[in-house]
């Protein structure tokens, strides 16, 4: 009895000590959270750093190819052994648009972090030469949402419905709809799938990475997205260097348990194509 209420006021104490004014916040990760979502972690600790405070992102086992990529995220990452005791640990998630960031919060990370990539800006400049201001990008997501239950359950769209309605809703919007590019993860599936809606699309050429595909997102005018963090990493990037950038969203990001639609890091200013229910996985 003695020794656990010793132990609980030391861990209070502890604590309070984390807590201190100009304590360092570290953002916890784990190595189930990839790219789209660790960069809402680095977009934190950015923006935090220059709100005075200090943060840093805990390395994880899939950051080291975006840190490779882009080297501001490596001055704002650092390793396990670097976690000093006194160091408060943060856990939220950090991805809720107008809460954690807004929109010129948004746009000052993703400038900094272009500007700090030698690499990621030739990606762009090579791809922009397959994408002109009247190309429609088409980024569609497959992969384990469709092929793991337990995602599909959450993450599985119509994707037929959300693509034609995207179309209808650029049309609407005054945008080309004619020269269509898909970035897709299975376009074998999206020329069998996606082609009454589409029409004969091209798809990116020379791609060699990743990365490839985020600098063709941020690269085009128009953009219909993936519910993916990555898809919308790519409409972040694009807006912050194209006043005349449009994305269009699918309804929602994710269906949780109770059955409602939720899309906490949507940004407001994108159009959204209606909802419509997807019974039975697809191949």
């Amino acid at each position: 009895m003695i020794r656990s209420t010793a132990e609980a006021a030391a861990r209070h104490l502890l604590s309070r000590v984390r807590e201190r004014p100009g304590a360092r916040t570290v953002q916890l990760t784990s190595n189930a959270v990839r790219g789209g979502n660790n960069l809402y972690f680095w977009q934190w600790a950015y923006l935090e750093r220059h709100a005075g405070r200090r943060a840093a992102v805990l390395r994880s086992a899939t950051m080291p190819d975006w840190v490779a990529e882009f080297p501001l995220l490596g001055e704002l990452t650092i390793q396990s052994e670097e976690v000093s005791l006194l160091d408060q640990r943060g856990t939220a998630t950090r991805f809720f648009f107008n809460h954690d960031f807004n929109g010129a919060q948004n746009r000052s990370f993703c400038q900094a972090l272009v500007h700090s990539s030698d690499s990621f800006r030739a990606r762009r400049s090579r791809i922009r030469d397959q994408i002109a201001r009247q190309t429609l990008v088409v980024n569609v997501r497959r992969g384990d949402y469709y092929e793991v239950p337990e995602f599909f359950a959450r993450f599985g769209l119509d994707i037929h419905s959300h693509v034609a309605g995207a179309v209808e809703l650029a049309r609407q919007a005054g945008r080309p709809v004619d020269d269509v590019l898909v970035v897709s993860d299975d376009v074998d599936w999206c020329r069998r799938e996606l082609t009454p809606a589409l029409g004969d699309f091209r798809t990116l050429e020379g791609r060699s990475s990743p990365f490839d595909d985020l600098a063709a997102l941020s690269s085009a005018t128009t953009l219909v997205l993936a519910n993916s963090t990555f898809s919308y990493w790519g409409s972040h990037l694009a807006s912050s260097f194209d006043d005349e950038h449009l994305a269009i969203a699918p309804s929602h990001h994710e269906i949780v348990p109770d059955g409602n639609l939720i899309a906490p890091m949507f940004d407001p200013a994108w159009p959204r194509t209606e909802y419509s229910p997807l019974r039975g996985a697809t191949g």
